[in-house]
């Protein structure tokens, strides 16, 4: 009994030695909060978009899947989530930046035009 008590004494001994060095807590600041779920949010924000019907009419037209859409959102880093998620609330509903439809129904309009005069 007595070699049963001195063995887990030595244990408790050395676990309480080495227990501070196994674990380390520490504050974690309401910046570090924020920006986590900012970072959430916007990655969110992009998946939501990526799932959207017209989105993903759109991009099976440029051969790219729903799921394969998915999984490249899920492995770009915070700061490309954050740039598109930031382009995505600065784009008006329904609006794109390819201007070269305008281009071409101007092209059109003045080809009319011209053949009409």
């Amino acid at each position: 009994m007595k070699f049963l008590s001195k063995i887990i004494s030595q244990l408790l001994i050395l676990s309480m030695i080495l227990m501070p060095f196994a674990s380390q807590a520490g504050m974690i600041g309401t910046d570090q909060v924020i920006s986590q779920a900012a970072a959430q949010a916007d990655r969110a924000r992009v998946v939501e978009f990526v799932a959207r019907a017209d989105v993903e009419q759109q991009l099976q037209v440029l051969g790219l899947t729903a799921a394969n859409a998915q999984d490249r959102v899920n492995a770009m880093t915070q700061e490309e989530v954050h740039r598109i998620a930031g382009k995505i609330d600065s784009m008006p509903a329904g609006a794109s930046d390819d201007w070269w439809w305008i281009i071409v129904v101007l092209v059109v309009a003045g080809i009319i035009w011209y053949a009409w005069k």
